[in-house]
């Protein structure tokens, strides 16, 4: 009698559980889905050849030495062991945080609003790539995305060339060297 006792409440369980499985099976809930647009991401090899730059991009070359070629260190990654990588300065990779510190407090100690763009109200963004060799030297830097503003856009790349020489890349990193993504914000706060 006890056994019966357990064994119809568990049956009864069983029994409910697989019919609402089944009837939440037959229910569509993606009538209310917006459907998104997907971001797709497309990587090809680097090509090493010398192209003339794109518009939107601007090279300062004052006061900097030139960025080697293919002739000059090889591919990216070769037998006589040129290798540079590129990350983000809000990169949390723990390997590079140490150094991406070091690298934004030197440029955060100088970096200004430039008093032009102040004076015009202009505000935006700008994105810069620096390339710094294994030695700290600033190799070069380029201007990724404009802010639209001519004046902020040369705050950007002046800091970044003011800054330097950096500290040299740590010898863990078996670096050439390391290109960074920066961006700085240029907001005029009320």
């Amino acid at each position: 009698m006890s056994r019966k006792a357990i064994l119809w409440p568990v049956i009864i369980s069983v029994v409910i559980h697989l019919t609402l499985l089944a009837v939440a099976g037959m229910i569509d809930l993606r009538e209310n889905i917006i459907p998104m647009d997907v971001l797709s991401v497309s990587i090809k090899e680097l090509d090493l050849e010398e192209k003339p730059a794109p518009k939107k991009e601007k090279e300062t070359k004052e006061n900097i030495k030139p960025a080697q070629t293919k002739k000059d260190k090889g591919s990216l990654l070769n037998d006589d062991g040129w290798r540079e990588e590129t990350i983000d300065w809000g990169s949390t990779d723990i390997k590079y945080v140490t150094y991406l510190m070091k690298i934004k407090k030197k440029i955060l100690g100088l970096w200004k609003y430039p008093q032009k763009a102040f004076a015009k109200n202009e505000e935006g963004d700008v994105v810069v790539r620096m390339s710094i060799d294994a030695d700290g030297n600033l190799a070069g830097v380029t201007l990724l995305s404009s802010s639209g503003s001519m004046d902020l856009d040369e705050g950007s790349l002046n800091v970044v060339q003011q800054a330097a020489p950096y500290e040299p890349l740590p010898a863990v990193y078996k670096l050439s060297r390391l290109h960074i993504i920066a961006s700085f914000n240029y907001k005029i706060m009320d």
